[in-house]
């Protein structure tokens, strides 16, 4: 293998081409073999009752709420704070044993932190931060989570490290208990729904396709091919468009819905890792781990409007639900960043803890939690002006 094994989520060498070219090879082998396995797994409450075609030069501006990609977006209820450009430190907490990615819930009132290293999803409580439940992934070690538009479940991408096992398990909100499994590629990573809810978008670590499950049903009802490797998966407001980092070919792919069919690939920096829409859905912000910089996409031309420094390794994008700053996780520095989104200046770097891996923000605008990864901890920001 050309390539380093998984570390909690951070990029590994790249492929070579012959490498890529085999792999695709097989994959278009196997994929018959691949699809007739998958199963829908009963979980221990069983009670509960396209092709790849040539770039176009643009897609639709998004305008629709679409929710958002860590479980974060405005509920409709009231506007959310305006954020602040530095905002105040809060607690440390220690929160399991390697807290990798964490999502919060559409209400805001919790969230839940996959923890490879404990085995279990963290249901945390955004209010008092504390941890309230264990909920044990015995499938595999449990690498991310995103919640359904409606927060009723939670979809946790599950994976070893040598991506010998593979799923993506679901959990009922409600009573914190695992439902179902289903097998699937290697390195389920950063999943989506589609904004009904009907859909769950899985792209993988280590593959070169991504696929679309039956979130009813578990079934895999389409097989889509992807350049190396898919990580990450966001929609346009209007549920028109869907966006991927490929992360070790250095572009975002933009996928027209229904169909999937690929209508334009846009370079980007090197090692495209998070990515998340604006609020308003003109802009798309990512994250290049490698070259340690963000990208940010026009949504009407599909054109790069910007790039600039933020840090080291920086692994994970979250806007604040104002729109008027955003997150990012500097895992290879310990900090955390925000930056303008008009001026593109970063406007405070703090430190978090050893390893920031996410950053998730509730729906008010008012808080946000990273986790770090190394040091078992979340740390609380106070984000709203104040």
């Amino acid at each position: 293998m050309e390539h380093d094994r998984v570390v909690h989520g951070k990029h590994r060498r790249r492929w070579t081409h012959r490498h890529s070219a085999l792999v695709g090879l097989g994959l278009v082998l196997a994929v018959g073999a691949v699809v007739a396995a998958v199963v829908w797994l009963a979980g221990p409450d069983p009670s509960d009752g396209a092709g790849q075609g040539r770039p176009a030069a643009s897609a639709a501006t998004s305008t629709a709420d679409a929710g958002h990609t860590h479980g974060s977006a405005s509920t409709g209820s009231a506007a959310p704070a305006a954020s602040a450009a530095g905002p105040g430190v809060g607690p440390l907490v220690a929160i399991g044993t390697a807290p990798h990615y964490m999502s919060v819930a559409p209400d805001g009132r919790f969230a839940y932190i996959a923890d490879p290293e404990a085995g279990a999803v963290i249901r945390f409580d955004t209010a008092s931060n504390t941890a309230t439940t264990t909920i044990p992934i015995p499938e595999a070690p449990p690498q991310m989570v995103t919640f359904a538009p409606d927060g009723s479940r939670a979809y946790v991408s599950a994976y070893d490290a040598e991506f010998t096992v593979n799923f993506i398990v679901t959990v009922d909100t409600a009573t914190d208990r695992e439902l179902s499994a289903v097998p699937v590629g290697r390195g389920p990573y950063a999943a989506a729904t589609t904004l009904d809810g009907s859909l769950l978008y899985v792209p993988y670590y280590d593959d070169d396709h991504f696929d679309v499950l039956d979130t009813a049903s578990g079934s895999i009802v389409q097989r889509v091919p992807a350049l190396p490797c898919p990580h990450w998966v966001a929609f346009t407001h209007d549920g028109r468009f869907a966006y991927t980092t490929n992360h070790f070919s250095d572009v975002v792919t933009v996928l027209s819905l229904p169909g999937n069919d690929v209508v334009a690939e846009i370079p980007v920096g090197d090692g495209p890792h998070s990515l998340e829409m604006s609020p308003d859905g003109s802009r798309l912000g990512l994250v290049n781990y490698i070259s340690g910089d963000v990208t940010v996409i026009d949504t009407a031309s599909n054109a790069v409007v910007s790039t600039f420094a933020v840090g080291a390794g920086p692994q994970d994008i979250t806007y604040a639900p104002d729109g008027r700053h955003f997150y990012t996780a500097n895992v290879d520095d310990g900090t955390v960043s925000v930056v303008d989104v008009e001026s593109g200046a970063v406007t405070a770097r703090i430190p978090s803890g050893t390893s920031p891996t996410s950053v998730a923000v509730t729906p008010d605008g008012r808080r946000a939690f990273v986790t770090n990864f190394d040091d078992g901890t979340v740390l609380v920001l106070e984000t709203a002006v104040g």
